[in-house]
């Protein structure tokens, strides 16, 4: 199993459900979620190990989703 946490450093997101504009996207797509991860590895200066990570978990299967 592989299991991700989602911590909005900022204490708020600016995503909404792309059916009702008026509601919050909750959880987050995992197409958001992996966006942001690649996001993040090009501002942190793209280490060969991290896009290895990238690349495993873009070859994994869709996900199932357990949230609170």
């Amino acid at each position: 199993m592989f299991a991700l946490g989602v911590e909005f450093l900022m204490r708020r997101a600016a995503m909404t459900r792309w059916d009702r504009r008026d509601a919050a996207e909750w959880p987050p797509h995992p197409d958001r979620v992996f966006m942001a991860l690649v996001a993040a590895f090009g501002e942190a200066g793209e280490h060969e190990l991290e896009r290895e990570a990238l690349e495993w978990l873009e070859s994994l299967g869709p996900p199932a989703l357990a949230v609170s």
